[in-house]
């Protein structure tokens, strides 16, 4: 005969104890009457934002619970249950679409499945939903669904008897895993002796091994896609520590006989300077875990100062445990712990937290392995790309890159612009296939071989084949796409060449765009013999030409013809803008940062004309790194440049914005500068180019408790800038950034 649950009990009875038997105590009723697969309370987060499992019984197939979701998750039976009220039953054929859409479920229903939830509400709260799963699936009849509904609201009203004595109902970090089987004697014990809402030791059936199997579980699948240290210190924040009852935790990795901080949460910042830096040989706990590669555990501020006189640590905390980080068999660094009551770990806890902490020691070594890496290649790229582009009369040229980031390593896009044996500039793009340091390898290799062949005069045909002989000797399974371009400046002609790479986008001045039909050849280093057909075509003065890579449009996939369009489209529409801010909004369309696949690159240039054109003066003038008196100098240049070229009533305006930008690259980018003044028929460009890539960013105000502040004194600067020129902004190019701004120039009387 089924027997009635536990109620509430008086206000006498533990509270947390109690509840969580009588939670445990409707999941036995159901369990047995309705022999499902799994049975599982889902309660509400403290935030309110979540239902994560709170009581589930231990069954062969308890682990495979999903431990929360969102509630307004609209594929999930429990949280649809919990938003409705009503009773939500999934088929399997109805999770066989939801796995199509989101991959991810399959973890959880390897199998095929029926889900019933019902809500657990009253008329003044919502506490959550029951769920159970039958694997496989079998039919549920009319009583049974009777049975199920006089269960849950009955759960329903004790979680609000719990709620109006004062105890607390809302989901815990890890769900409390209890016996199908009935307890033998009464279950609840005593509160845990730190005075924690302790789920884990409020009931006697709790079965700690499936509880812990979980937790190693989810952890394992949290480190799984974990790709920074940063991202290892979350997650043993989220799946370590605060399912422990901790209030904050920190991981150090030793480096040169020192620990230095990964990265922690909950401590103050003077408790992690205090730890950064610290010498192994120094006598302290953080120190002493390591060397002796012991784990300490200290139950109260009294046991820590005992075992280390002086040193003060109350404002931290109250408990504190010390544990090595073990990678490849060795002590790598440490992991502490603080709680903020008195906390006497069981054994069976510290077991499980060593074996929780040997997986995230081992995902520290893994991804800070990456950032390695992945820093050293991304140096090694942006170290290959031009440190600046030639400032010519005949020819405006900007250029942009962005490096792939949904990736673990970068790619091999490139771009280049190299100055031809007499009136000629050749302008170059590639892409090494791959992500890897391998691939930046050769992307260096071509470009110095491209710029060798273009620097003995030949045709952008014989500089492709003789790469091409280059690349396939290198003994690297690695292949390369490239684009070769050489214009003519006197005459506007153009040969270009390529070996499998998108052929460049042309648009006059009237914005009609055409893509030369190119006879390509295969990419570098697929056939030794290859043969690279040359193209001959002709741009007209005030003509743009784009060559990219396929990452800028996401060209793999939405396709080379439709990304061409797209991009002719918008060459089109930049037909009268600014070269920069043409670049910009090419920039803009690729995929989002957090979405972006591949690398992206992209030349952009305007021909100008031949040099007898009026209004085409250009001048150049550069900054060596930190010479801030070399800016007077460069004021004096631009005065004397704008008289002789009779400007002088732009003379005033040119100067104050001038100092105020090469200032602040000097201060901020640490770099050589590189000031650029191009004339046009109606208006002056200034360019200031450093290898700094973030844009400076003007301030509206500035507090009065920051009068010497740096950043303050930029904004300042460039407000100055944002009222006196008719245009102005900054844009990544290259290997750092370009602030430019413009004056009109007054027409003649």
């Amino acid at each position: 005969m089924d027997q009635k649950a536990p109620g509430p009990g008086g206000p006498g009875a533990n509270g947390p104890a109690r509840r969580n038997e009588v939670m445990a105590a409707a999941l036995r009723r159901l369990h047995t009457r309705l022999r499902a697969s799994t049975s599982t309370v889902y309660l509400v987060t403290g935030d309110g934002r979540e239902l994560a499992a709170a009581v589930s019984v231990d069954s062969p197939l308890g682990f495979t619970v999903t431990p929360r979701m969102s509630v307004d998750d609209r594929w999930r039976s429990a949280a649809s249950a919990h938003r409705t009220g009503e009773r939500v039953i999934m088929r399997n054929a109805d999770y066989e679409k939801l796995i199509r859409d989101d991959p991810a479920l399959v973890l959880y229903m390897p199998f095929p499945v029926l889900v019933i939830s019902v809500p657990l509400r009253t008329q003044e709260r919502r506490f959550g939903a029951l769920n159970l799963r039958w694997i496989p699936p079998r039919p549920v009849d009319a009583e049974e669904f009777r049975y199920l509904a006089t269960v849950s609201d009955a759960l329903a009203l004790d979680l609000q008897t719990f709620i109006e004595q004062g105890v607390a109902v809302e989901a815990p970090f890890v769900p409390l895993f209890v016996s199908a089987d009935e307890p033998a004697a009464p279950a609840v014990t005593a509160p845990a002796a730190d005075g924690r809402d302790d789920w884990q030791s409020a009931v006697g059936s709790s079965v700690a091994a499936s509880t812990f199997v979980y937790q190693l579980l989810e952890l394992a699948s949290e480190l799984t896609a974990a790709v920074r240290p940063r991202d290892v210190v979350s997650i043993a924040w989220t799946q370590v520590a605060r399912p422990l009852g901790g209030r904050a935790v920190m991981l150090c990795l030793v480096e040169s006989a020192r620990l230095r901080v990964v990265g922690s949460a909950g401590f103050p910042k003077e408790a992690v300077r205090r730890v950064n830096g610290l010498p192994l040989s120094r006598h302290a706990p953080e120190a002493d875990t390591v060397v002796k590669i012991a784990p300490m555990f200290f139950e109260t501020a009294q046991d820590l100062r005992a075992s280390y006189p002086g040193l003060d640590r109350d404002e931290e905390g109250q408990s504190w445990a010390f544990l090595p980080l073990i990678a490849d068999g060795r002590a790598i660094g440490c992991c502490v712990l603080v709680f903020d009551r008195p906390r006497r770990m069981r054994f069976d806890e510290r077991a499980l937290l060593m074996l929780m902490l040997g997986q995230v020691g081992q995902s520290l070594e893994k991804t800070r392995a990456y950032e390695l890496e992945h820093a050293l290649a991304q140096g090694l790229q942006r170290g290959l790309l031009p440190r600046s582009l030639p400032h010519l009369a005949e020819v405006d040229i900007t250029a942009r890159y962005l490096p792939a980031t949904a990736g673990p390593n970068v790619g091999g896009d490139w771009y280049d612009v190299v100055p031809l044996p007499g009136r000629g500039v050749g302008f170059v793009i590639g892409d090494v296939e791959g992500h890897s340091l391998e691939a930046a390898g050769i992307m260096g290799q071509i470009r110095t071989a491209v710029r060798s062949y273009a620097a003995e005069g030949h045709d952008p045909s014989t500089v492709l084949s003789r790469s091409n002989r280059l690349i396939t000797e290198l003994d690297t399974d690695l292949f390369a796409t490239c684009c070769c371009l050489w214009l003519d400046l006197d005459t506007g002609g153009a040969a270009v060449a390529s070996a499998g790479h998108s052929p460049p986008v042309l648009s006059d001045r009237d914005g009609l765009t055409t893509v030369p039909d190119l006879l390509a050849g295969p990419p570098l280093g697929v056939d030794p013999g290859a043969v690279y057909p040359q193209t001959e075509i002709e741009l007209s003065p005030d003509g743009m030409i784009a060559l990219y890579t396929d990452g800028l449009l996401d060209a793999r996939r939405v396709g080379p013809d439709a990304a061409a369009e797209r991009l002719s489209r918008h060459l089109a529409e930049g037909r009268t803008r600014n070269l920069e801010v043409v670049a910009d909004q090419l920039i803009g369309v690729s995929p989002p940062q957090a979405l972006r696949e591949d690398d992206a690159a992209l030349l952009l240039l305007r021909y100008e004309g031949a040099p007898e054109r009026p209004h085409r003066r250009v001048a150049r003038a550069s900054v060596q790194r930190h010479d801030l008196q070399r800016v007077g100098h460069i004021r004096h240049v631009l005065r004397d440049l704008l008289h002789d070229w009779d400007l002088d009533v732009l003379t005033d305006g040119l100067e104050l914005m001038a100092s105020e930008v090469v200032t602040n690259a000097l201060i901020h980018a640490q770099s050589e500068v590189d000031v650029r003044l191009r004339e046009y028929p109606d208006r002056l460009r200034v360019e200031v180019r450093d290898s700094d890539p973030h844009p400076p960013v003007p301030v509206a105000f500035v507090g009065p408790d920051e009068p010497g502040n740096q950043e303050a004194e930029s904004g300042r600067g460039l407000l100055i800038v944002d009222a006196l020129a008719s245009a102005w902004g900054s844009s990544p190019a290259g290997r750092g950034k370009t602030t430019w701004f413009e004056l009109d120039i007054p027409p003649s009387p």
